[in-house]
């Protein structure tokens, strides 16, 4: 069995889990918690793999309402998107991504609160890309 591991708020907090259920727990959670502006945190869910030294998994946000971000980082990396959803021209979305306000690209942005969540239960369940995104190139 793999563990996870669920880094957010400038990797101060990590928290280890080993299946969907424990993970949606710890999101529920960072969904409640802020930044000290207020922001959304950016959230690292990786498998203890490694490729060209960097971790396998998921560098995403959780929680905002209106639009989230997706990036798979392993093989055939990429930026997930729900193929419904256009790249966000509304206001400009921040998240909290090492205690700095970090505006998103808009094309990062194509990923709704309940999408990325499910993104998240699939890695954690299958230990494998998200299928419920679709993936583009970064």
């Amino acid at each position: 069995m793999t563990t996870f591991s669920v880094q957010w708020d400038n990797g101060k907090k990590i928290v280890s889990v080993d299946n969907a259920t424990d993970l949606e727990s710890v999101l529920d959670r960072i969904e409640k918690e802020r930044g000290p502006d207020g922001l959304h945190f950016v959230v690292d869910i990786t498998n203890g793999e490694l490729m060209r030294r960097l971790p396998v998994g998921l560098h995403m946000t959780v929680g905002h309402p209106k639009r989230n971000k997706v990036i798979w980082m392993g093989p055939g990396d990429g930026i997930g998107y729900e193929p419904e959803l256009e790249p966000w021209h509304g206001e400009t979305i921040e998240f909290d991504y090492g205690h700095l306000p970090t505006e998103e690209p808009p094309e990062y942005l194509r990923v709704g609160r309940e999408k990325a969540r499910e993104a998240a239960r699939e890695f954690v369940r299958t230990n494998k890309r998200p299928t419920c995104l679709l993936w583009d190139k970064p």
